[in-house]
This record gives C-alpha cells, structure tokens and sequence, in this order.
C-alpha cells in the first residue's frame, strides 16, 4: 500500500501572500467602479448641476483615501488575516452600493423634477407663442386694410388729377375701377360707402359725352387748307388772263372800219382795272395788295389753328371765340371768292355746335370717406 504524501503545511508567509493578493483584486474591482461612477457623475453633471457633484466627488475621495489607508495597512501588516480582509472588502462594498443607490435615485429625482420644469416651460412658451401669435394676426390683418386702403386712396386721387387736368374720361374710368378692386379684397365692412361712392362716380363719368377730338381736329385742318385755296382781291385766276388776252387778241385782228370801237372797248378794260363799282348795300372788303392777301390768309389760318389747340386742350371760350373771329374775317372776302367763302363759313358755324368741354363729376365724396376710413384704421393701430 503505497503512502500518499503528505503536503507540507502552510507557512504564515503564504497564507499572508494569498490573503494579501485577494484584497489587491478587490481593490481593483473597486478602482473600476469608482472610475465608472465618477464617469457617470460627468455625463449627469449638466441634469445634477455643479454643487451636486463637488459634494459627491469629495465623497468619492474620502473613499479613496480610505482605500489607500487599507492598502498601506495591508503592506504593514502582511499577518492580517483574510477573515479581516473579506470584511474590508464587504464594508466597503456595501459603502459603493449605497453610495450607488443614491446616486440613481438622486439622479432620477433629478431628472423628473428637469422633466416636469422642461414640460412647465414648454407648455408656457406655447401659451406666450400663441398669444403672440394671435397679436401679429390681428396687426397684420388691420395693416393689410389699411395698406390696401392707403393704396385705394392714391389710386382715387390719381384718377381726380387726370380728369381735372388731362380730362381723359377714360384713364379715369380705370382708376376708379382698380381702386374699388383693391377696397373688395379687403373684404373689410368699413369701405362699404366708399365702394359705393366710387361707383357712383364710375356711373357719373360714364355718362359725360365723348369728344371727337380727332375728328374735330381733322376738321379744322381741312378748313386751313380751304383757306390756303381762297381768292382773295387783286388775284385774277389764269383762265380769267387768258380769256382777256384773248378778247384783246380779236380786237386787234378786226379790219380798220372797227378801230373806234375797238379803241372804245380798249379803254373801257383799262379803265376797269382802276376802278371798281358795288352796291351800296354790300359789305365792302378792303382792298388790298398780293403780299396783304397772303397776310389775310395767314390770319385765318392762325385763328383756325387757335381753335385747334383750344379743342385739344378743352378751352371751350377760347375755341368758341376763335371761331367767331374767322367767320367774320372770312366773310369781308366773300365778293371775291363767294363760294369757297360760304362753304367755309357754313363748315365754322356747324364747328361752333360742338361741346368740347362738358361739365366733370365731382369726385370728392369718395376720398373724404376713405380719408375718414383710414384714419379710424390708424387710430386703432397706434398703441
């Protein structure tokens, strides 16, 4: 039967050299724990704030520093025993655990209490954004009427300018029309009489007579050429030469038996140039020269013109009078060119008929409403 040997007994040496290696691995287990909570103490810092977490580190270095004071006992003292040991480890187990418990459960107070603060904020900020909110769509809205109606207003005064001053019906016509555009997409109830006094006005220009004036002024353009054609005193035409050139030419082809007669009739054509024999009851024209013919003409035809531009430019006084002053100069030269002279008089007096200038509305109702309108706006806006 063979003997087993017998194992030496353990020395105190070894039992110190196992008893010290098991507390050097608790201890790193602690070391790692320590660094990972103090990891989680810096990412929960910015929830925990600073003060919580100066007070948590100086704890974690009493820790520290307790460990340190065991490990230097244990180099000291080799003989402690691992009974000793063990319980050292546990207390100090049990120190990061609740150490830990109190961490978490600080740490989830922390947290509801950010929570219920970050939802308290949130739900503030939404009342206050709302409210907001509810303000810049009440400005909006009554700056939108009153940038419109403001629109409106120049739109009207605009229209008044052209009429009075350019008397364009038309462009009139358009402006009033836009401007009520603009007031109905307000779909404001404040601009309701003045959409009803601008139609009105719109109504009112409607109904104001239309001025030919290209017809007209081709008119008087046909009358100064008329005129440019009349004859006036001391301008024999060419065929009346050449019938006395002829007539001259027979007498003098007649035999000698004649010659008395026709130094008779001779006399009496020479004669006939001098002197000139009306009635009584006739209108006498002045006579005058070639050159003061052409001055004649050029009188008519600055009267005509004068009434041109008086037309153009709605001078019914002007017009009428320019008129009136042709028909009489026209009429002294009538003996001498009477048909030219009566169809132009006649063309004078049918011009004399035409109302250049008819009376305007008064578009004044209108823009004092909307001047009333937008004022009440901007009282309103101002704070």
């Amino acid at each position: 039967m063979t003997e087993e040997p017998e194992m030496p007994p353990e020395t105190s040496q070894t039992m110190a050299a196992k008893a010290s290696s098991r507390p050097k691995k608790g201890f790193v287990g602690l070391a790692i724990i320590t660094l990972v909570i103090s990891v989680a103490a810096g990412t929960g810092s910015y929830y925990l704030g600073w003060p919580y977490i100066t007070k948590q580190w100086h704890r974690f270095t009493d820790l520290e520093r307790q460990l340190e004071e065991i490990r230097a006992v244990v180099k000291q003292h080799p003989e402690v025993s691992v009974s000793t040991s063990a319980a050292s480890e546990t207390r100090m187990r049990s120190m990061l655990d609740a150490e830990r418990r109190d961490w978490e459960q600080t740490l989830m107070q922390l947290r509801d209490e950010i929570d219920a603060e970050l939802a308290a904020a949130q739900s503030q900020s939404a009342l206050r954004v709302g409210r907001l909110e509810q303000q810049v769509d009440r400005l909006l809205a009554v700056d939108r009427r009153a940038w419109l109606g403001h629109e409106a207003a120049f739109l009207l005064r605009l229209a008044n300018q052209r009429l009075l001053v350019a008397r364009d019906i038309d462009a009139a016509m358009a402006l009033l029309a836009q401007a009520d555009e603009l007031l109905r997409a307000t779909d404001a109830p404040i601009y309701e009489a003045v959409r009803m006094a601008i139609a009105q006005d719109h109504a009112n220009l409607a109904a104001i007579p239309k001025v030919d004036e290209v017809g007209l002024y081709a008119r008087l353009a046909a009358l100064i050429d008329q005129v440019e054609q009349l004859q006036l005193a001391y301008e024999r035409p060419a065929s009346a030469m050449e019938d006395q050139a002829l007539w001259d030419q027979e007498v003098v082809t007649q035999n000698g038996s004649d010659s008395l007669e026709s130094s008779w009739h001779k006399a009496i054509s020479k004669l006939s140039t001098y002197l000139v024999i009306r009635r009584s009851n006739e209108e006498i024209a002045a006579l005058m020269t070639p050159e003061w013919a052409a001055l004649a003409r050029q009188n008519l035809r600055m009267l005509l013109e004068q009434s041109q531009i008086a037309m153009l430019t709605a001078n019914a006084s002007l017009y009428q009078q320019s008129l009136q002053r042709s028909e009489r100069f026209t009429s002294l030269f009538a003996q001498y060119d009477p048909d030219r002279v009566q169809r132009i008089r006649g063309e004078v007096q049918a011009l004399q008929h035409f109302d250049i200038a008819p009376q305007l509305p008064d578009m004044v109702l209108a823009r004092s409403l909307l001047d009333s309108e937008l004022e009440r706006l901007g009282k309103q806006m101002a704070p």
